[in-house]
């Protein structure tokens, strides 16, 4: 699955960020995320975010969401209106949770 690729992906970024890029600022955070659940990562991450580390954030809180959507069976129905995501834009980004008129 795409969107499981890519949380692997984001994880070993943030990680080797945080770990082998700025050790010396983020150790206890270093700590935190082994600690906690993927799940957690999103909100462990807030007060530390670098402009490196908030695009990644935000799109792990993304991919996470839509995980849970599909947990639910909620998934590509847009959340503002609940009409289908057009399937163009769930390929593009299966992360998506609005269809195109309530995105505009």
């Amino acid at each position: 699955m795409q969107m499981l690729e890519e949380i692997q992906q984001l994880r070993l970024q943030i990680v080797q960020y945080i770990q082998q890029d700025h050790p010396a600022e983020f150790g206890t955070l270093s700590l935190k995320l082994k600690q906690d659940p993927l799940s957690h990562w999103p909100e462990l991450l807030q007060p530390w975010l670098t402009p490196q580390l908030k695009h990644k954030a935000m799109r792990l809180e993304a991919l996470l969401a839509a995980i849970s959507l599909i947990d639910m069976g909620l998934y590509g129905l847009c959340c503002d209106c609940e009409h289908r995501i057009e399937k163009a834009l769930l390929l593009h980004d299966p992360a998506r949770q609005r269809c195109q008129h309530c995105s505009a």
